[in-house]
């Protein structure tokens, strides 16, 4: 609900951050103060990793000058903010209470009379905002905050004066889909105060009945409702005429449905108190409690970091808007937002929907998602620069996320933080030293070092794609033996030293310089598959055709370990059917999937095979060091093995096949697979189903991008990437926190390039690195 903020002290302007209370697709929100004693507020940052210039800062300044004039009984009022600042911010009165979303998951539909009394508040609340000539364009429940003493609105960050000209970039459509008023669709110049009552009436709904009048399971289909005014009511109650109401709001003709101040008078006087039933008056105590926590924990470190006050944002009181008296609050001190979580599980933008395809979800400030812990993850920590902390350990960051390949790229996959100092969004050509047969990346440390098939490796700055080094490959043709050309090189864990694989060979370079520091070249007829690095030792499975050592069998698999430092072999297993997955290394164990089923166990300290298993698997990794998964594209599920026996345990997610790219999981406890679409006639290929890897439950199931190519986690955000675009997702599935963004730029131009299709990516600092199959390499912000 809140997490105390640990460390030293933060302060944003003049505002002492307490507790975050939760991330947005743009930026962060915070429990603050000025200084003891005053009230708390909700401090709301930008991301810093976003492009803020000038276009966006004229649009925030204007986007505070609309909300500040929203003000009155049922709003959360403006009280600061800084537009010029390095990260703008704004803070605004904080709400003692969940929001209505999370009220409904945890107590579920709320009694008619309260949703009676609710619509009267927020139709009142709702008059003095178009009062003031302000349109709020993004009515959701996840915007309206519940407290004791009634609700509020808050997040006017997309709203639009009525005289002023669109505040968000020209041709975006901004709003929540089963919210958006049919006349939002077809443009925002289109919307007037009546779309702001017809997300309303829909809000009404999901109160009275806990679903959206236009749930379904396809975007297309919601919007489709939308516009013929298909709207289910079965949920909402018919007595004093409340259905009646709210379905005058959903009207498709904006003439049709009532102004906010009729509203106000079909629902009741909005001066009743609302009759929040027992279990929400236990939800507002709850909140009451946690800042109540927040705020002793707080104070119990003050002392300790009396001296240290990290301050961002610029200095107080620059360029902000002169802060008014602050606001007087009934009963006990304001809760924060509560940011929103999984409400309805709606399926993201399909191929399908090209008639809609201009809709963007979009908003100036905090749409969702983002943040968020990490775990189970190679020693990783932010690269040089950035914003904020101290001098921090080199951020290395492979494709499979981390050591243990469970795609989980950690927390400073999307902390701004993490990124290289002075990152921009950037495309170079690829190298001409480079051929096309082989690709893989790795960040270490402030470079990217990318591959192809006979070796070589071309070093880039990751903060701009400037050239830094190209190695030179192997002598001789890259023949295609393995049909696995999109390995990444691995780099130790301190980004100094990175390792090259290919078919015709093992080269260890020197990250600074791009100096060869050894190469093994690998027997005729041999080909790498697969390598890890741990504790000084690097492995690498081998492919032989046949012929090429004794005992080699056509087909088989040997794995090699070398030491680190100088590349001399340590030892070489004996031959294996021919393995298919990555290595998996922890402490004296190394795992491998076999190509036609099967697992395999050997000794890190001399090679000799410890266990095997005949069981469905082809690839795997490795959740802390008690849980081997595994998965084959050819059985559906995906199982946990123990590591020591390899024995089955369970099988989770048994109701899909794994297909295309990899799982994916991380420490918070969510499996997301890709599989194939049940109905083989349906536009959309692929889906993505999350599981509670606990309980193995199914928490949610999407259509995924077209032409699906990977996925990864990061911080607590899923991301996709297909064909043309890269999409993100918050993990406990909420639509509001969905992020899509075009693939980045692959041109000169700087323009999205909708045929630069993708390798497979990797995520840091909010930035997402990459080659295309058009010969490029790009860096742009990720979703």
């Amino acid at each position: 609900m809140l997490e105390p903020l640990t460390g030293p002290p933060r302060r944003v302007g003049p505002y002492r951050l307490l507790a975050r209370v939760g991330a947005g697709g743009m930026g962060e929100v915070y429990l603050a103060r000025s200084r003891p004693g005053t009230p708390l507020v909700a401090v709301k940052t930008v991301r810093s990793d976003l492009d803020i210039d000038h276009e966006f800062r004229v649009r925030f300044r204007r986007e505070m000058a609309a909300a500040r004039a929203v003000s009155g009984p049922g709003t959360a009022a403006l009280i600061d903010g800084d537009a010029d600042a390095e990260v703008p911010w704004l803070a605004t009165e904080y709400v003692a209470g969940p929001a209505l979303g999370q009220t409904v998951r945890r107590c579920g539909p709320l009694p008619a009379g309260a949703v009676r009394a609710l619509g009267a508040r927020l139709a009142h609340a709702l008059g003095t905002v178009h009062l003031a000539q302000v349109l709020h364009r993004d009515l959701k429940p996840g915007n309206v905050l519940l407290a004791p003493d009634g609700p509020r609105l808050i997040d006017f960050g997309i709203a639009q004066a009525f005289d002023a000209t669109a505040l968000t970039t020209a041709g975006m459509i901004v709003g929540t889909p089963g919210y958006m008023a049919p006349e939002q669709l077809l443009g925002s110049h289109a919307v007037v105060p009546a779309s702001d009552v017809f997300a309303l009436g829909a809000v009404l709904v999901y109160a009275a009945s806990g679903r959206g009048p236009f749930d379904d399971q396809e975007i297309a289909s919601v919007i489709f409702r939308i516009t013929q005014g298909d709207a289910d009511l079965s949920g909402v109650p018919e007595d004093d005429g409340l259905r009646e109401t709210v379905a005058a709001c959903l009207a498709p003709a904006p003439e049709d449905r009532p102004t906010a101040a009729e509203l106000a008078g079909r629902l009741g006087e909005p001066s009743a108190a609302v009759p929040w039933p027992a279990e929400v008056l236990s939800l507002f105590a709850e909140h009451r409690e946690a800042v109540e926590r927040c705020e002793r924990a707080t104070s119990e470190g003050e002392g300790e970091f009396a001296a240290a006050d990290t301050v961002t944002g610029g200095t107080p009181g620059a360029g902000r808007l002169p802060a008014p008296p602050p606001p007087s609050a009934p009963g006990a001190p304001p809760a924060p937002p509560e940011v929103p979580a999984a409400r309805r599980r709606w399926p993201w933008i399909a191929a399908a929907a090209l008639a809609v395809s201009a809709v963007t979800l979009a908003a100036v400030l905090l749409p969702g998602g983002g943040g968020g812990d990490g775990g189970d993850r190679a020693p990783q920590a932010a690269a040089s620069g950035g914003a904020g902390g101290g001098k921090r350990a080199p951020l290395v960051v492979s494709e499979y996320g981390n050591a243990h390949r469970t795609g989980d790229h950690g927390p400073d996959g999307l902390r701004a933080a993490a990124r290289p100092r002075g990152w921009k969004p950037w495309s170079v050509a690829r190298p001409e030293g480079l051929d096309d047969r082989g690709d893989g990346c790795v960040l270490a440390a402030a470079t990217l070092v990318c591959r192809d098939g006979k070796g070589a490796a071309a070093g880039f700055d990751a903060a701009n794609g400037r050239h830094r080094w190209t190695t030179r490959g192997f002598p001789g043709r890259a023949d295609e033996l393995t049909g696995h050309h999109a390995m990444p090189p691995e780099a130790d864990p301190g980004g100094r030293a990175v390792y090259v694989p290919s078919e015709l060979g093992l080269t260890k370079v020197d990250v600074a310089s791009g100096a060869e520091r050894w190469r093994k070249p690998t027997p005729p007829g041999s080909g790498t598959l697969a390598l890890a690095y741990a504790e000084g030792v690097v492995y690498a499975v081998e492919f032989r055709l046949g012929g090429s050592a004794p005992g080699d069998a056509p087909g088989s698999s040997v794995v090699r370990a070398r030491a680190a430092s100088d590349g001399r072999e340590l030892w070489r297993s004996k031959a294996l059917p021919k393995t298919a997955g990555p290595l998996v290394v922890d402490g004296d164990r190394v795992f491998t999937a076999l190509e036609k089923g099967g697992v395999v166990r050997l000794d890190a300290r001399t090679g000799g095979t410890a266990r095997t298993a005949s069981v469905p698997c082809d690839d795997l990794m490795l959740r802390g060091a008690t849980s081997l998964v595994c998965w084959s594209r050819a059985s559906d599920g995906v199982r946990e093995l123990d590591p020591a026996t390899l024995r089955t345990r369970r099988v989770v997610a048994a109701d899909v096949r794994p297909s295309g790219p990899r799982p994916v999981l991380g420490p918070r406890g969510v499996l997301v697979v890709a599989s194939d679409s049940p109905d083989p006639n349906a536009v959309i290929e692929h889906e993505l189903s999350a599981y509670d890897w606990r309980t193995g439950k199914r928490r949610w199931r999407y259509g995924a991008p077209d032409d699906l190519a990977a996925l990864a986690l990061a911080g607590d955000r899923v991301l996709s990437a297909g064909a043309f675009e890269l999409r993100g997702l918050r993990l406990d599935g909420d639509v509001d926190t969905l992020r899509t963004k075009e693939i980045p730029k692959a041109g000169p131009t700087g323009n999205a390039d909708p045929f630069a299709t993708f390798g497979q990516p990797l995520y840091a600092g909010g930035a997402v690195f990459a080659t295309t199959a058009e010969g490029k390499v790009v860096s742009g912000n990720a979703p």
